[in-house]
């Protein structure tokens, strides 16, 4: 058996999805910023408008993997005071739709 080896994509995926053709993609996994747990490094983007800020993102992905390819996201909820943000699920819960 051969082993086809391609190419490995590193970058900010707002730029580099603009620029591949769709379904071309084996294996995508990213793990964005975590919402604004990290604002000198990110910027950070509040809870209440992460799905917002994410989902433009989640469809371009989807226009570029393989029908059988596979999407791996790395995502973490924030905890504050020991309330859970509710970011994550709701960021799940549209990318079903």
């Amino acid at each position: 058996m051969k082993i086809k080896t391609e190419l490995i994509r590193l970058g900010d995926c707002r730029q580099i999805l603009n620029n591949l053709p769709d379904n071309c993609v084996d294996l995508i996994f990213t793990s964005p910023p975590y919402t604004d747990q990290r604002k000198n490094t990110y910027s950070g983007i509040p809870p209440n408008k992460y799905v917002d800020w994410f989902f433009p993102i989640a469809e371009q992905l989807l226009r570029v993997l393989k029908p059988i390819g596979s999407f791996v996201l790395n995502i973490k909820e924030r905890v504050v005071n020991g309330e859970r943000s509710t970011y994550v699920i709701e960021l799940i819960l549209e990318m079903r739709k």
